[in-house]
């Protein structure tokens, strides 16, 4: 094997592993929304999964076959590689696109689908994850250079993902980014050792033409069909657009008679379109011409109960109020004025005040309804604090975010901290109305008194005397309870309490729960008594622990509202003969544990597979278990830090795609320049910095997050300006991503001049390490909270400053040259 190791590194190589980066990113973020439209929401979770399990393999494999690559011939094999990633990119898009029709899965089965998505999606990944692992091995003793442009790359990447989407629909993002790596050839047509492929210009200028004639003069090919297992020509939509967060389609005429329509209900219904999002989670669209008495159909579905406990608000706020149905509601009970928080701006823009203003009657146009763009909570810090009424109705999306992932799929409306937020808002004596469906295994209502319960002892009152639960059927489906929750800010006054019990029985809907009303004898009825009538947090944890399934009141910092999964089924779920739910809420577990296995075996075999394949060789093993176990930490803790970041910044901020763009732009774009200060500060410098630089990644978390100073500053700054709110998050982000881009590329160039050739090997496991560190902090964020999972990347981190303190013999390097 020729050296390499000691070769100058060009910028072209530099750039050219960025343009990779960006590109890999780009299809990661952008597959979230692919697989959230074509599949479920929970499975976004296989966007992260599939790039790193590629990339590891491709690491792997590269590691097996190094020897069979001529070094003298490495810019003409990246240049290839970068053509191949083009086609491969647009050859598993259409497929991807394709796969979720129901011939597909009548002739592959379940397990087949899901295996033919996973090897399309991580296709791009395998040829692009061996094209950087290439460069990183020919360039090794540059570890900490190309890891920075790598980091760098994805950064930007990050930054560009998101108005792309927004610009255009997902699936062409990511064959867009198939131009993107024939620009990448380019660059390491020079990529050396050896001569530049002059022809590898060429190739990848043709590549980037051709990809980018195709996207302009056929844009259709690559157009979402199935989704869902329904053909969406067939739907015969509307109107279909995509951004960020989700696709929104449109559909013709729908008789909608309500989430929970009172069975007592004869009158008319008005016109609606239906408005789906990712062609599962519903909002209306009410054709309006402007009178109330029109639409007043719309106060005898149980979402509406609280406008018969008291109608004509005089200052009312619909949380979610996607295509208006609430807001029509509140104005037809009498409300002076409503104002609407939608988050989706494709929803509230494109659909109600664009393409479907006059069939909406200009509704978010009128002069007493007020449009606020953006997450509930944030928009509602600036909403007036004299509320007679804020109101959530079946705000329960199951779209995945542009964040993807289990990390960011709750949004934290339903947290204790929201609904104190929420009942600060209101005058003395306003009320929250809050919807949400129950299902087999999924008690919402439930952990809606749960986190009522909460509220009203954080506000100073008494839960049993302020809550209102009214129950109807849901969607008129079996076994599918829809329960509105009302809590008043004050105890409910006789008056309150007789009239709801009264309208309740006149719109045939069952009074759930009221102040003075005998609880039953069991049933889901019984568990709401119980909980907003415990003495003390210690009876009612008593009394929760016996229940199935975990109602316990989510926090911000333990987010889940639909994951209801105890800790102690993760074993029955991992069995073969687990089956998911048939509706996707309340199936985290399954999921989790599914990709918590195959993550684990991924990491074995990354481990194992090589060690008995070079033994059997003949060649040397020695001392890897430092260097395995050194770099598979580092994979845990990046991931379990990200997560926890991605968290937090996220509810800070208010707005999800940015909380992902901010978190990863500035840890990624810090690792860089960190990583280049690295060369310099801790390859020379001997083991023991790289020690203290471990340790102080540790001492920062314990003290800017574990220590509670992370919270206090958001706390005390959340009523600034977005912009304000932005630096804020990223002076506190870049310091641990600097100390976070380090480790890696220091060990790295430690184990390039003793085991040249175990660097893919190593980058392979950090990759599939890092998939297990996503699964394993997702799990314990479920059930320990966010805390739970910068607890693991602290451990993690921590666990490594020994390995490396332990190793330190490997670890020095001499000093090498600058990069040029």
């Amino acid at each position: 094997m020729v050296e390499t190791s000691a070769l100058p590194l060009s910028p072209r190589v530099g750039l050219g592993v960025a343009a990779l980066s960006a590109c890999l990113l780009m299809i990661e973020v952008a597959l979230t929304r692919v697989f959230s439209v074509t599949i479920w929401y929970h499975f976004a979770f296989l966007a992260i999964s599939v790039a790193l399990f590629g990339a590891g393999a491709a690491s792997v494999a590269l590691y097996l076959g190094q020897r069979r690559l001529d070094p003298s011939r490495t810019s003409r094999t990246l240049s290839i590689a970068c053509a191949v990633l083009a086609a491969v990119i647009v050859g598993a898009e259409l497929v991807l696109v394709q796969v979720s029709s129901r011939w597909t899965e009548a002739l592959l089965g379940e397990v087949g689908k899901l295996s033919l998505i996973f090897a399309a999606g991580a296709a791009p990944f395998v040829v692009g994850g061996f094209a950087i692992g290439l460069a990183m091995t020919r360039h090794a003793a540059r570890a900490h250079a190309l890891y920075a442009w790598d980091l760098l790359g994805a950064a930007v990447g990050c930054l560009a993902v998101i108005p792309a989407m927004d610009a255009v629909d997902a699936p062409r993002v990511v064959v867009a980014t198939a131009a993107l790596a024939g620009l990448a050839g380019v660059a390491l047509s020079g990529g050396g050792p050896g001569p530049a492929w002059p022809r590898g210009r060429a190739l990848g200028l043709g590549v980037a033409a051709l990809v980018t004639a195709a996207l302009l003069a056929a844009p259709g090919a690559f157009r979402v069909r199935f989704a869902k297992g329904e053909r969406l020509d067939a739907l015969r939509p509307e109107f279909n657009r995509w951004n960020s967060y989700s696709m929104v389609t449109v559909l013709a005429q729908h008789e909608f008679r309500g989430w929970g329509m009172s069975p007592r209900y004869r009158g008319p219904l008005p016109e609606q379109k239906a408005v789906l999002i990712d062609l599962n989670a519903l909002t209306m669209l009410t054709r309006f011409h402007g009178d109330l008495g029109e639409v007043t159909s719309g106060l005898y579905d149980a979402t509406a109960f609280v406008h018969q406990v008291r109608p004509a608000p005089a200052e009312a706020c619909v949380i979610g109020a996607g295509a208006g149905k609430d807001v029509l509601a509140a104005l037809a009970s009498g409300a002076r004025h409503v104002t609407a928080i939608e988050l989706n701006p494709l929803v509230a823009n494109g659909v109600v005040r664009g393409a479907y203003r006059t069939y909406a009657g200009g509704l978010y146009d009128r002069p007493d309804v007020t449009l606020r763009l953006g997450d509930g909570r944030a928009a509602l810090r600036d909403t007036p604090r004299d509320l007679d009424l804020v109101q959530l109705s079946m705000v329960d999306t199951s779209a995945a975010t542009a964040a993807g992932a289990y990390a960011l799929s709750e949004n934290s409306l339903y947290t204790v901290e929201a609904f104190h937020d929420y009942l600060s808002h209101l005058r003395p004596g306003g009320l929250l109305s809050v919807s949400s469906v129950s299902l087999p295994g999924l008690a919402g209502g439930q952990r809606l008194v749960a986190l009522a319960r909460a509220a009203v002892l954080a506000d100073g009152g008494a839960p049993a005397d302020s809550v209102v639960v009214v129950s109807a059927p849901w969607l008129a489906l079996p076994d599918a309870v829809l329960h509105t929750v009302i809590v008043k800010r004050g105890a409910l006054t006789a008056d309150e309490r007789d009239r709801a019990r009264r309208r309740a029985d006149e719109l045939g809907f069952q009074l759930a729960y009221a102040p003075g009303q005998p609880p039953p004898s069991a049933g889901s009825e019984r568990m709401m008594a119980t909980i907003l009538g415990a003495r003390d947090d210690a009876e009612l944890a008593r009394a929760l622990a016996s229940w199935p399934v975990d109602v316990a009141a989510t926090t911000d910092d333990r987010p889940y509202f639909f994951y209801q999964n105890r800790l102690g089924d993760l074993w029955r779920m991992v069995a073969p003969s687990a089956n998911t739910q048939a509706y996707p809420f309340g199936n985290g577990l399954f999921v989790l544990a599914k990709v918590l296995l195959i993550s684990a075996v991924m990491v074995l075999a990354c481990m194992l597979a090589p060690l008995m394949l070079r033994a059997r060789e003949g060649g040397g093993t020695g001392g890897h278990a430092g260097d395995v176990g050194f770099v598979a930490l580092l994979g845990v803790g990046f991931m379990a830090v990200e997560i926890g970041m991605v968290q937090r910044v996220t509810l800070y901020l208010g707005r999800p795609s940015d909380g992902l763009a901010v978190v990863l732009f500035v840890l990624l774009s810090a690792g860089g320049l960190g990583s280049a200060a690295a060369r310099r500060v801790l390859t020379a410098a001997g083991p023991a910095r790289l020690v203290v630089a471990l340790l102080s990644l540790v001492a920062y978390l314990l003290v800017v997050s574990q220590s509670g100073l992370l919270a206090r500053v958001f706390s005390a700054t959340l009523t600034w300006s977005l912009g304000a709110r932005l630096g804020v998050a990223c002076a506190l982000l870049a310091p641990l991503g600097a100390l976070l881009g380090a480790a890696l590329p220091t060990w790295l160039a430690a184990v390039a001049r003793r085991a040249p050739d175990r660097v893919p090997w190593l980058w392979g496991v950090n990759g599939a390490a890092s998939v297990l560190g996503s699964a394993l902090a997702t799990l314990v964020a479920m059930h320990a909270g966010i805390s739970g999972a910068l607890w693991l990347g602290v451990a993690a981190y921590a666990a490594a400053a020994a390995l490396a303190w332990a190793g330190r013999g490997r670890v020095s390097v001499a000093a090498v040259p600058a990069l040029r």
